[in-house]
């Protein structure tokens, strides 16, 4: 392999691996951040400057073109650079008659405030680029050799400014913007400059003067080998993102069949694991709501930042309410990404749900003596105690339902169980009350009795009434919650020893 294609291959590989590497946080404002030395950098230069004008002399350049060097050293907060530099600025002798320098040198220490705008701010820009606009501000120590007029270089008449003179030292401005070339290795940037500097000379009687200088230098970071490594990790950790899928949210339910929330000690809560991937940066926001088997909102969890790994429900919703046995509820998980998250994927929201079903609940009457089981899932057929024009998975349930209860009855000992049947009253009357729900709730609640002897419970313990409207858990004006009031109720008491 020739030496020439292994310098190309090289570079090559240098360039495809480049990204900014120069600490910046992409922000406006620099971090909070204690002293790190990887940040710590200096930089040298050389420049080539225009002529000085006085501004009272209007466009007359007092002098030549002339040439400057620089160093300085400072410190990269965040993408802002600090530093102190010393500039020396020289000039030859101006060629026109009102060039009256000889020649004429800054002796310049500044303070300089620098920002670095690269591709973590603007996305557009070139990916090895910085642009680097700042300011500065300091002393400016001047010496010359100078004709106070045109008659005075006429004669040769010279006058001579020494370094600490009267007046010749005074404050300088400076604003300018750069262009480095980045990317590579913090051991070495190369940059580029313009820039535009005035002072206020009285040594000469000149008063302000102003030049615009070019400049080239390089700005090196002596430990920029952290910042390099700090580069490479990023770039595959960068690279690993790129081939992440699309975010994802998962919401699962622990307990699916059995979540009784009675007071027995067993399944008592409902766990859910939450789960989030492929997001770079913690949620702005996440939510964890609870639906009834009509869809409506019964409970609901939410917080900001970081999703947890749980969520635990004591069955109890916003309004106090127990949930019912043999209900269907489902979980729904709602994330809002990061801003950063957002822009990198588009999605704008995360959602998952899981349905579970509650058991037979036993709620607590009269402690160790009396208890209710509500069930609102025992389906009929229409204005009928029967089981006939329904369908067969309704049929179905209903049986694995009865045979449930049946089975946590005989578990409970000696006892009596009353089974109450109750309807909705659409009409809001006691006339339809009476005609037609108390019988048709009384007919359900013997249906409902046969059954449980069929599953084994003796018949002498057991006894039935119908209520039909009275009772209700829904006020007759919640239309979308009228469901709830089509249920069967077994009170279910231990007998006296």
């Amino acid at each position: 392999m020739s030496k020439k294609f292994t310098l190309i291959h090289l570079a090559g590989v240098l360039l495809c691996l480049s990204v900014f590497a120069e600490p910046d946080n992409g922000k406006f404002l620099p971090e909070t951040e204690l002293p790190l030395l990887h940040h710590a950098f200096m930089e040298a230069g050389v420049g080539m400057n225009f002529p000085v004008m006085f501004f009272n002399q209007g466009t007359i350049a007092m002098t030549s073109f002339g040439g400057d060097a620089f160093i300085g050293a400072g410190y990269n907060f965040s993408g802002w650079l600090t530093s102190v530099h010393y500039t020396h600025d020289m000039w030859g002798q101006g060629k026109g008659n009102y060039a009256l320098m000889e020649n004429f040198h800054n002796n310049i220490v500044e303070f300089r405030l620098r920002k670095i705008v690269s591709r973590k701010s603007i996305k557009w820009f070139p990916k090895m680029l910085e642009m680097i606009p700042g300011i500065g501000l300091g002393v400016n120590f001047i010496t010359t050799d100078y004709y106070p007029s045109v008659r005075a270089k006429e004669d040769g008449r010279m006058n001579h400014v020494l370094l600490g003179a009267e007046g010749a030292n005074c404050f300088f401005y400076r604003a300018g913007i750069e262009f480095a070339i980045n990317g590579i290795t913090d051991m070495f940037i190369p940059f580029i400059g313009a820039d535009y500097n005035a002072f206020y000379d009285t040594s000469i009687g000149g008063g302000f003067a102003g030049f615009a200088r070019v400049y080239a230098g390089v700005r090196a970071y002596p430990l920029g080998i952290v910042n390099d490594i700090k580069r490479i990790k990023e770039e595959r950790y960068e690279k690993m993102i790129s081939e992440w899928p699309e975010p994802s949210a998962t919401i699962t339910a622990q307990n699916k069949k059995d979540f009784t929330p009675d007071g027995d000690g067993i399944n008592d809560v409902a766990i859910f694991d939450l789960r989030t991937e492929f997001l770079e940066a913690d949620p702005e926001s996440w939510i964890v709501s609870i639906f009834d088997q009509k869809d409506k909102e019964i409970k609901r969890f939410e917080g900001t930042g970081r999703v947890p790994n749980q969520v635990v429900w004591d069955g109890e919703s916003e309004d106090g309410e127990i949930v019912f046995s043999r209900n269907n509820y489902t979980a729904r998980l709602f994330v809002v990404p990061s801003e950063k998250d957002r822009e990198r994927t588009g999605c704008s929201e995360l959602t998952s749900q899981d349905s579970f079903k509650t058991g037979i609940l036993f709620q607590i009457v009269v402690p160790d003596k009396q208890w209710k089981i509500i069930v609102n899932t025992i389906y009929f057929d229409p204005d009928r105690a029967t089981f006939e024009k329904i369908s067969e998975e309704q049929r179905q349930e209903n049986f694995e339902t009865l045979d449930s209860i049946a089975k946590q009855i005989l578990e409970h000992g000696d006892v009596d169980v009353l089974v109450e049947g109750y309807a909705n009253n659409v009409s809001n009357t006691e006339r339809e009350n009476r005609l037609e729900l108390i019988p048709l709730s009384r007919l359900r609640a013997k249906t409902i009795k046969d059954i449980l002897v069929d599953n084994g419970l003796d018949e002498e313990i057991l006894s039935f009434e119908g209520n039909g409207g009275m009772n209700p858990i829904a006020k007759w004006e919640d239309r979308e919650n009228w469901w709830k009031n089509r249920r069967v109720e077994f009170i279910v008491t231990k007998k006296e020893s």
